[in-house]
């Protein structure tokens, strides 16, 4: 019924590898998890940068005649009065007026963008819509600068959302 009997010096090495082999395994399965944990999150980011491309997507740039007559238009809706056309800006992304105000409007969020859709953009059934065609009409109120503005998009009878 004897055992045999480690030295000291043999147990301490037992000890000493089976912390090492420990050791190895937690810092493989921490690394795994800081490894997947980083794949879900670029997957979900890559998601939702996919399902968002195509509301930002460009389009074929409007032709010189159509973005004069949009300019022609907004230039007259604004020769009156003290709010003044400060320029429209045309991309492949959208057409952006520009509208110079003497003071800011003392309206916020829901309220200002409807005020301005109902009161601003043109009507669906304006000529205009027709040189716009699809690309999204934004209208931003500003008092000193343009960065500051406050901005709103109009409703295009021409979009794929709108039919």
């Amino acid at each position: 019924m004897s055992q045999p009997t480690l030295k000291h010096g043999d147990w301490a090495k037992i000890i000493e590898t089976r912390q090492k082999q420990n050791s190895t395994q937690k810092s493989r399965n921490s690394s795994f998890k800081f490894v997947s944990i980083g794949l879900v999150f670029l997957t979900i980011f890559a998601v939702f940068y996919w399902t968002s491309l195509p509301a930002t997507q460009a389009q074929t740039p409007l032709s010189d005649d159509s973005q004069t007559r949009i300019a022609r238009y907004f230039s007259k809706q604004f020769m009156m009065g003290t709010w003044q056309l400060d320029e429209v800006k045309f991309s492949e992304y959208g057409v952006i007026t520009h509208v110079r105000v003497p003071e800011k409007l003392n309206m916020d969020g829901d309220v200002l963008r409807n005020y301005i859709q109902h009161s601003l953009c043109p009507p669906t059934s304006s000529v205009i819509w027709q040189d716009v065609k699809t690309h999204p009409l934004t209208l931003n109120l500003f008092v000193s600068l343009q960065r500051k503005g406050q901005k709103a998009k109009c409703n295009n009878p021409n979009s794929r959302q709108n039919s």
